[in-house]
């Protein structure tokens, strides 16, 4: 097996320090810029390299209804058996990537998948030796390096909505599944917020508009994937089969505004806020609080038909 410390060829790396691409980023999306394309991109890989285990340690975490886990839940859902080859795109610290290892054993393969070198290094570090894990640098719309039909399964964790083109995502999933192979992904689905939590976001969300109109575009204006006409149109014209959704929640408990900061200081919505924006959602917090809010999540399932 390889050595977690291979890996292909890497996206070109920019010396420009995370925090000044985050403020110029956030600069553009103060002034009406929408944060879609390019833009998005660029956002998500600063607040990546920022925060690379900013998922795993707020989310995966939390308590889910019905003893659901971030991880642990989809991967079982796929029916993952040992010997089985996996790839996870956008990998980020590994929390997918080492669940489907456990779960493959010594005789299957894991390859994680990340364009964040800093998310690649700490999932290697979180990794335990033994597991059959490899890690690269790679981008998730572009798998040049990997071949037609070599994976049993594909995960995508909590990262279909951070890619510019999920289209390209999906076309190369399907590329590299083999015949009968298995997709499984996680998304937000901000679309079953209960009311009272919907109530919740809207305060939220409000500090958002008036700090970063820009924003609300792109995918924070659809419905949650798959019930965008396009997204269903992208999965059925790649060549997927049926997907099948199972929608969970995540219980954040929050009594107070250090509770509450815990889990929203490492969200998207607050690191497109500067200083004084963080401050203002905070003020918006502590005035909702105690509350707990239930996260929702929808689990994806799908196959390449063969």
């Amino acid at each position: 097996m390889e050595s977690q410390r291979d890996g292909a060829a890497a996206p070109t790396a920019t010396s420009q320090d995370p925090r000044e691409i985050l403020a110029d980023v956030r600069a553009r999306v103060a002034a009406g810029a929408p944060l879609t394309g390019a833009l998005l991109a660029r956002f998500h890989r600063a607040v990546t390299a920022i925060d690379p285990g900013g998922t795993e340690d707020s989310i995966a975490v939390l308590p889910g209804n019905r003893g659901v886990h971030l991880y642990e839940t989809p991967v079982s859902w796929i029916t993952l058996v040992a010997g089985e080859r996996v790839l996870d795109l956008g990998c980020g610290s590994g929390g997918a990537t080492r669940a489907a290892a456990r779960a493959v054993g010594p005789e299957g393969l894991v390859v994680g998948i990340d364009s964040s070198a800093e998310a690649i290094a700490l999932a290697r570090e979180r990794t335990p030796a033994g597991l059959p894990v490899v890690y690269r640098r790679g981008d998730a719309q572009s798998l040049a390096s990997i071949p037609d039909r070599s994976f049993d399964c594909v995960i995508a964790s909590m990262v279909l909505e951070q890619l510019p083109d999920m289209r390209r995502v999906l076309e190369e999933a399907h590329r590299v599944l083999r015949p009968g192979g298995r997709l499984v992904a996680s998304v937000t689905a901000f679309d079953r917020l209960r009311p009272l939590d919907a109530a919740f976001m809207g305060r939220v969300l409000a500090v958002v508009g008036r700090r970063a109109p820009g924003a609300f575009a792109g995918r924070a204006s659809r419905a949650s994937i798959p019930h965008e006409p396009e997204d269903q149109e992208a999965f059925a014209e790649v060549g997927f089969g049926h997907v099948e959704e199972q929608d969970i929640q995540f219980g954040v408990v929050m009594e107070t505004v250090d509770d509450a900061w815990r889990v929203f200081s490492r969200t998207s919505i607050a690191y497109i806020l500067d200083e004084e924006g963080q401050e203002e959602l905070r003020a918006v917090l502590g005035r909702r609080l105690p509350h707990t809010f239930y996260l929702p999540i929808r689990f994806l399932r799908t196959r390449r038909p063969g």
